[in-house]
């Protein structure tokens, strides 16, 4: 086992992505590209912080079925580490299927994913001990509302929580005061603080209001307007998007909140928030450059060098 490791609890999926050409319409069938690959958000985080040479646990279930096989497979290839995982007999793997149109945007998608249901307070309790010795935890919306505060009352590391979606946002909402970093986008963040998020003036007031709730950290996605960085003790700012061209966002966000993690696993808290916001909007710039949702040019060395470019452009 190694000394320092990032421990990630959340989803494993099988992806069945549909990516369309040029002139995609909607309720008719497209011409486009179709791919099978490992996903799940956890399981996204968890495969960037590996090629960002972080040790990392993915705590998670999955059947003992054949997509199941593919997923061992993939995660060993993967280097994420599956000791703390269980194969759960008689139960299917978790399976995400999505469409994304011409300009790279998911415009439908179905998850299967009640094999999640498994992930319950007493099967956390037995991964308590190693939770508590790793550097953080990086804990993704999919997991039930139960098992969710179970962690955060017992958890003594750092916890990074990626909410996942607006549907599942509203389980974090009653242990803020126990959360270290957050990275919502403005919907989440507006279902957490009751503060719509328009622009980068009313993101920063709805980051406010999570760093009273107790966040200390707070990312807030706005999309194309980029990332919106904040902390008590320093000033908000956004750091814009650095992506040439785009072909998929599905996987930025993942991106985004490993980058994070990644920062404060090989930096503690040293490095000012505009900094860790650069290198995870550098990251996620490489993500959507790719038809993956983890892209095969993310590396330490590519994000740097992304960074340090955009720096020197403004």
């Amino acid at each position: 086992m190694e000394d320092k490791y990032i421990v990630v609890v959340g989803g494993l999926n099988l992806d069945i992505a549909g990516l369309s050409d040029k002139n995609y319409h909607e309720k008719d069938s497209n011409i486009g590209k179709i791919s099978l690959s490992v996903g799940g958000v956890g399981q996204n985080i968890a495969q960037n912080l590996t090629r960002l040479e972080a040790p990392t646990y993915l705590i998670t279930v999955y059947g003992d079925d054949s997509f199941g096989e593919i997923l061992e497979k993939e995660c060993q290839k993967n280097q994420i580490n599956l000791d703390h995982a269980e194969k759960i007999p008689g139960e299917n793997s978790s399976t995400y299927l999505y469409v994304a149109n011409d300009q790279g945007d998911m415009v439908t998608a179905i998850n299967d994913m009640s094999i999640v249901k498994q992930m319950t307070p007493r099967f956390l309790e037995k991964k308590l001990d190693f939770i508590n010795n790793a550097e953080m935890l990086v804990l993704d919306g999919n997991i039930s509302q139960e098992s969710i505060e179970y962690l955060a009352q017992h958890v003594t590391v750092p916890i990074f929580v990626d909410p996942v979606s607006i549907a599942k946002v509203g389980k974090f909402r009653h242990v803020l005061d126990k959360i270290d970093t957050i990275k919502p986008n403005d919907l989440e963040a507006e279902l957490l603080t009751g503060v719509k998020v328009i622009d980068c003036e009313t993101g920063k007031e709805a980051a406010h209001q999570l760093n009273l709730k107790g966040v200390k950290n707070v990312f807030i996605s706005l999309g194309k307007k980029g990332i919106l960085c904040s902390r008590h003790d320093e000033e908000p700012t956004l750091i814009p998007p650095m992506a040439e061209t785009i072909i998929s966002t599905n996987g930025a966000g993942d991106c985004t909140m490993a980058t994070i993690a990644w920062a404060r696993f090989y930096y503690g808290d040293v490095l000012p928030l505009k900094e860790i916001g650069q290198l995870s909007q550098a990251a996620a710039s490489i993500t959507v450059e790719s038809p993956l949702s983890v892209s095969e040019e993310l590396n330490i060395k590519n994000i740097v060098h992304r960074s340090t470019k955009y720096m020197e452009i403004i």
